[in-house]
């Protein structure tokens, strides 16, 4: 078993949404020494841990300068949670989404394998899934949706053949949705706390079922999984919850302190190619890392609504 403690990391993204989450743990309950490679497109500066050291770097350029930056700074183990996240962009731009979720996703992996990396946990997407009943299981039937998902099942492909070929270090873990602080995207849960403040009444887009997983949660969970999990294998991530999003919006609007809420359904925020269903089964992660409890629902959003008001009732796209 691998000890991720007292070490030198590198976490590439590490000023987003999850990144920057994921370097104060590293850093202020692990004890390491952490350097920050971000483009700082959707990262932002100001959620860099003051004892991380940055490095502006995109994934998509030389993989040699990668390996030399993971050299120089005697890294041992790499979290990559630099993505091109934003589904609804993906039909636009699908050969961008294709370059930075899978084609940089094989440079950082040749670069990992260059410096002779302890271990990489390469960040991936529920998304891969398509629509599904009930609880997900890694060995359920990938039929993703979008560009967005299929960049990512070339990923996941890249880590379990590049062990496989070049014993390249590397796990795959499947992140269904995160709920929390420093969110750096438009999601739902971000434009429901943003309609709720002004008004109990809202425009919503489909009535889809998702698992929410406290974003707090995830990045401990992730370090744990790079320290126990098996290389070349790919483990799901989520709270093994979930909800409809229209009783997601009830739910919010009460913690918000609406006594009731009304929800028009808004075409123009209607996805034809919407995935209905997301649930993970964590039986797989729980294995390696142990069971864990969960940080409920509703308390990951009242941290997420207290963290949109002490940001001056804004999200930091904005």
């Amino acid at each position: 078993m691998r000890n991720i403690q007292n070490c030198n990391v590198c976490v590439i993204g590490g000023a987003g949404f999850l990144g920057s989450q994921l370097v104060d743990h590293l850093i202020d309950d692990r004890s390491c020494n952490v350097v920050v490679l971000d483009n700082l497109i959707t990262g932002l500066k100001k959620h860099l841990h003051p004892d991380a050291t940055f490095k502006w770097f995109d994934i998509r350029d030389d993989e040699n300068e990668l390996a030399k930056i993971f050299t120089e700074n005697q890294i041992e183990y790499v979290f990559n949670y630099a993505a091109e996240p934003y589904i609804p962009e993906c039909f636009e731009r699908p050969m961008h989404f294709f370059d930075i979720n899978a084609t940089s996703v094989l440079r950082v992996l040749n670069a990992c394998q260059k410096a002779d990396i302890k271990g990489l946990l390469q960040v991936s997407s529920a998304e891969i899934y398509g629509d599904m009943k009930g609880k997900i299981t890694e060995s359920d039937p990938i039929v993703p949706h979008s560009t967005y998902g299929v960049s990512k099942v070339a990923a996941d492909g890249l880590v379990q053949v590049r062990w496989r070929e070049g014993g390249v270090p590397a796990i795959a873990m499947r992140q269904f949705n995160c709920v929390g602080e420093r969110e750096s995207h438009p999601y739902v849960i971000p434009e429901i706390i943003y309609q709720m403040d002004q008004s109990n009444k809202i425009k919503l887009g489909n009535n889809s079922f998702r698992d929410f997983q406290y974003s707090g949660d995830a990045v401990r969970m992730a370090v744990e999984l790079l320290e126990k999990g098996e290389f070349g294998e790919v483990y799901n991530m989520g709270s093994e919850g979930g909800i409809q999003i229209y009783d997601l919006a009830h739910l919010i609007g009460k913690l918000m302190g609406h006594e009731t809420v009304e929800i028009e359904t808004d075409q123009a925020r209607v996805r034809p190619w919407e995935i209905w269903h997301l649930q993970s089964d964590n039986t797989k992660l729980y294995a390696a890392i142990g069971q864990k409890t969960p940080t409920s629902l509703e308390e990951s959003l009242q941290k997420t609504i207290d963290y949109f008001y002490a940001n001056g009732k804004s999200w930091d796209w904005e």
